[in-house]
């Protein structure tokens, strides 16, 4: 049987879920095994390989995006854009004060910590410019969508530029076909990644990793079911679209762990199961892919305390609350593949909690948020995009070109 027909009978999810039982299961069984050790190892080579030339796929996929919104839909571009950007915005600024209230009910950390001063607005103030100023001049990733942005807007704005515009849109459509061509690989990937879970955590380290897991499942599952009733109750979306969707694309973001590499399926899905037109989907899941990072960054501040509690460094609410805006910000350009908020966030965080050891900080942080806490998140990421382009479609359809909503939605 050839791998396409193996993989057109046998659907993705299920697929994603035996291969993580097999790699969970080998790598309990197996701990010290030097074969099965090096199988986990190559899981790991994918999503480093994204993260090296994460720069690029963000540029040519946001120009691509950009491109596409000022030729297809010139007149409200910069609306359907600042739309788009201010639904993310204010998504992940919901969802970490919906974590933090989570937070006050799962844990028992104290609001202050004792015999320490309460740090004021200004000290809340200069955490804030100090991120702005570290992200802006030192992260790639944000230098790459700012400058993608407006390259892509620039070639698509001034008609002499239109040949680059269609060069950005021939790359982007096809890194989606690569991405696309690699869904046989994302289980297969899964599974040797599952193998270093039961490898990375001793007895200690065990119950916390637990609970972590459990309070992340139960922040993001219950964010997920609000966000089903949102769309059901503020979209025209029926009961049978909207759990198609995430029948499809929830097992997949959980399954690979990574947003990029749920990207294909989350766009396919989009148009099938939602109905949204291509334009719609395509915009808003590729800027969701690069932007909405919510999930992540409630999972983020969930992690925060576990591994503050297992080094025993002392953390109250104050301190997560003082988070929330510095997270926002490293949520709206973190890299999207597995764990990449864990790689991304946790030398930030170290600094701004004054960690003594920021180095066994961040090794600690990055051990921690792995396995199923980055599928829970990618799970929740992922959804939220769709959600996002079926409110924009119909509340402000109306705004795509006329000639582009010929074709009727699949």
């Amino acid at each position: 049987m050839s791998k396409g027909n193996f993989y057109s009978r046998i659907p993705l999810p299920i697929l994603v879920v035996g291969y993580l039982i097999v790699g969970l299961g080998l790598g309990y069984a197996f701990p010290k095994n030097e074969i099965i050790g090096a199988l986990h190892i190559s899981g790991t080579y994918f999503p480093k390989t994204i993260v090296t030339f994460a720069a690029l796929l963000i540029f040519n996929l946001l120009a691509a995006a950009m491109a596409k919104l000022m030729l297809y839909h010139k007149e409200q571009a910069g609306k359907l854009f600042g739309l788009i950007f201010g639904a993310y915005l204010f998504m992940g600024c919901v969802s970490l004060l919906y974590v933090t209230g989570w937070i006050s009910v799962l844990s028992d950390i104290p609001m202050f910590l004792p015999g320490l001063d309460v740090p004021g607005p200004m000290a809340w103030v200069a955490q804030i410019g100090h991120t702005f100023a570290n992200v802006l001049t030192q992260q790639p990733l944000l230098q790459a969508l700012v400058g993608a942005m407006l390259l892509g807007w620039l070639a698509a704005k001034f008609e002499q530029l239109h040949p680059i515009a269609h060069g950005f849109i021939a790359v982007g459509d096809a890194i989606l076909w690569f991405f696309k061509k690699l869904l046989w690989y994302y289980p297969i990937m899964i599974g040797c990644l599952a193998i270093g879970i039961p490898m990375k955590f001793g007895a200690k380290g065990m119950a916390l990793y637990g609970q972590g897991v459990l309070w992340v499942m139960i922040v993001t599952c219950t964010w997920v079911a609000l966000m089903i009733l949102l769309c059901k109750f503020s979209t025209k979306r029926t009961w049978k679209q909207i759990l198609s969707y995430y029948g499809a694309v929830w097992p997949t973001g959980f399954g690979t762990g990574g947003s990029y590499d749920t990207l294909a399926v989350n766009i396919i899905s989009a148009e099938r199961d939602l109905g949204l037109h291509e334009d719609i989907a395509e915009v808003s899941i590729v800027f969701g892919t690069v932007l909405n990072k919510n999930c992540s960054t409630m999972s983020v501040l969930i992690v925060t305390i576990i591994v503050s509690q297992l080094l025993g460094i002392p953390i109250s609410l104050s301190e997560i609350l003082m988070l929330i805006p510095p997270v926002m910000i490293l949520g709206l350009e973190s890299p999207g593949i597995p764990g990449g908020a864990g790689y991304f966030m946790s030398p930030i965080i170290a600094v701004l909690l004054g960690a003594p050891d920021p180095a066994t900080y961040v090794t600690t942080f990055v051990a921690v948020f792995s396995g199923l806490i980055p599928m829970f998140s990618t799970a929740g990421n992922t959804t939220d995009d769709g959600v996002v382009g079926a409110f924009l479609q119909d509340h402000f359809g109306h705004w795509i070109s006329s000639h582009s909503l010929q074709r009727e939605s699949a």
